[in-house]
């Protein structure tokens, strides 16, 4: 092989380490919310399904002690939720001339640039689930908005609804109120399920409120000197990716944990693309593949002020 055809073919392998090293340091050195919402697993099929199993009535442990026999219990079929992993690639490249003439600080810059705006892809659509959570558009496997007035039990008990969308504005009294409403969500046969609300999520055009309610040890509302029994109850945590500056969330985490799914059936990375023209500009592919939703609603209330 001819000296310079062998330089043309080894300089954009010779680069592909730093390229890959700078794009995931970029992607990985700011601090994710997806993560710390979000329950997020990996995936080796083209899709996840999650279906929802009923809950039976507590009742059933005093059978054998009112009547000696012990009871085979049965659950009804929840609502499925499927997860199509969806593919998201792009392409960028470099020119040779930038490597021959040891432009490292720009090379480092295309790099960062990809890893950055991966991360903020990503981050963008975790935060869809809350920006779209009243959309009749992005419905949930009940059929409905993640935030709606009408979540239906189950399959089988359609006739009764519960209402988890407010439309009040973020003050002591309404988070009271959202608190008691969460507090009071039930399962497919009428028992209250326990949500304990723990996280107030919010834009930050509402941080400084939200941490005026929660983190007040006297009533913020009036000059009394009560105390404020919304004083620690919450944790808040603002979100930049929020696009809404009035909408709130009220959250159990331990709940959504459960049921705020994200699966990564291909992490996000880079490669160096086979088959192109490395003599002035060599190419590579970033790729992730990934789906996300919910399985059930009861973790969250939200409220848009009208």
């Amino acid at each position: 092989m001819p000296i310079v055809s062998a330089v043309n073919g080894l300089w954009a392998d010779a680069l592909d380490p730093i390229v890959q090293f700078r794009t995931d340091l970029a992607f990985r050195r700011h601090p994710s919310l997806l993560n710390a919402l979000f329950n997020v697993q990996t995936s080796n099929r083209a899709y996840e399904a999650v279906s929802g199993v009923g809950a039976i009535s507590p009742d059933a442990f005093e059978n054998y002690k009112n009547g000696g026999m012990i009871p085979e219990v049965d659950f009804d079929q929840g609502y499925k939720a499927t997860y199509i992993h969806v593919e998201y690639p792009i392409d960028f490249s470099i020119e040779r001339k930038t490597m021959d003439d040891a432009d490292f600080n720009n090379i480092f810059r295309v790099a960062e640039r990809i890893g950055d705006s991966a991360f903020l892809f990503r981050e963008q659509k975790a935060a869809s689930v809350f920006n779209n959570a009243m959309s009749a558009s992005f419905l949930g496997p009940d059929g409905v908005a993640l935030c709606s007035d009408a979540h239906p039990h189950s399959p089988q008990k359609t006739g009764v609804t519960q209402d988890n969308n407010l439309a009040l504005s973020l003050t002591k009294s309404n988070l009271r109120i959202a608190r008691e409403a969460m507090m009071g969500f039930t399962d497919d046969n009428g028992n209250k399920v326990g949500a304990v609300p723990t996280l107030l999520l919010v834009p930050p055009a509402l941080e400084d409120e939200a941490i005026e309610i929660v983190n007040s040890f006297q009533n913020p509302d009036n000059a009394n000197n009560t105390i404020n029994p919304m004083f620690g109850r919450f944790r808040v945590q603002p979100w930049h990716y929020l696009t809404d500056s009035n909408r709130w969330f009220l959250i159990d985490e331990m709940r959504m944990r459960q049921s705020l799914d994200w699966f990564d059936r291909v992490p996000f990375s880079v490669y160096l693309r086979d088959g192109d023209d490395r003599t002035v500009r060599a190419y590579w592919r970033a790729y992730q593949r990934f789906s996300f939703g919910w399985s059930d609603w009861r973790w969250v209330i939200g409220s848009e002020p009208s």
